[in-house]
């Protein structure tokens, strides 16, 4: 059997089985695949092992709708499921339902990847308009529960990961907070990209070596602050030509900050099937991962 063929069946799975435990509806219709191609360049490019034991089974929502990045979200959904596979860091649960973030859901899981939902309301069905006056309004209710839902669970000590449109497109405040920053324009480039503290344990992995990726990079506006969260990657001005869209030079990539009890960790990079496949951006994403579902320790304290 094929490789693409072998590891969805392994996502499916997951999927099934975890819709049934929850009583959830098993999504398929937005839940795609990359190419075969895609899907081997993402497994060699994973790293073999996990960088801190997990402290117990480890379960991970992958949460993402094909229409918001059709390159992406496939590409984003196979990353994460490989490195939780090849690992044994997590198991990666798919899902493009927003009925996945109800209180009875999110309870099993350690931590959400919000995969490029990049729209404004990421948690309305996919057919919202095309119903009825009086279930909009249904669904806006339903909306309103579920977001308190994802709040809850990671100010309560679980853990939220953002990958590259998670914070564009979105209207929804207390959210942009959560995470750290909201996308404020956006320049393609092949670009570097350096540790701005390489000992730290999210950057440890990439042995203080700045790497290279063509990628959509994203410039950021309020609630972004340096003050506010920790900075971790940022474009490399050493060797790359400042864009020219910050005057304060402030190129960051990702970072980590606490939200109530929980965890954040969010990273720009993530718009081309390119990205997916480049070792240390799955190292990083491993690493971010790992400290938002608590295994991974690190101080989010800014500097």
């Amino acid at each position: 059997m094929p490789m693409q063929r072998v590891v969805a069946a392994s996502l499916l799975i997951a999927l099934a089985s975890g819709a049934a435990r929850a009583g959830e509806q098993c999504p398929q219709k937005d839940v795609a695949w990359p190419a075969e191609t895609t899907v081997r360049a993402i497994e060699q490019a994973a790293p073999d092992a996990p960088l801190a034991r997990p402290a117990r089974p480890r379960k991970v929502l992958v949460y993402g709708r094909v229409r918001t990045h059709p390159e992406s979200v496939p590409c984003c959904f196979c990353a994460v499921e490989v490195l939780g596979r090849k690992t044994g860091a997590f198991e990666a649960v798919a899902s493009s339902d927003p009925e996945v973030f109800s209180p009875e859901s999110l309870e099993k899981f350690d931590a959400v990847v919000m995969n490029n939902t990049h729209e404004p309301s990421p948690m309305l069905p996919s057919n919202f308009n095309a119903l009825g006056e009086a279930e909009k309004a249904a669904a806006r209710e339903r909306e309103e529960i579920l977001k308190k839902s994802l709040l809850d669970f990671v100010a309560g000590g679980k853990g939220i990961v953002g990958i590259h449109g998670a914070v564009a497109g979105v209207r929804w405040p207390e959210c942009m907070e959560m995470i750290g920053g909201v996308y404020g324009g956006h320049f393609t480039d092949t670009v570097w990209v350096k540790p701005e503290e390489p000992a730290y344990p999210l950057c440890a992995p990439l042995n203080g070596q700045s790497f290279q990726v063509h990628d959509e990079i994203y410039i950021f506006k309020e609630p972004y602050s340096r003050q506010k969260q920790r900075i971790l990657l940022a474009i490399d001005l050493d060797k790359t030509k400042d864009p020219g869209t910050r005057d304060d030079k402030d190129y960051a990539v990702s970072w980590v900050r606490r939200y109530g009890k929980g965890r954040v960790f969010y990273c720009s990079l993530g718009h081309t099937a390119s990205v997916y496949c480049t070792p240390q951006v799955l190292q990083h994403y491993l690493a971010g991962i790992q400290f938002a579902i608590g295994d991974l320790e690190a101080d989010a304290t800014p500097r």
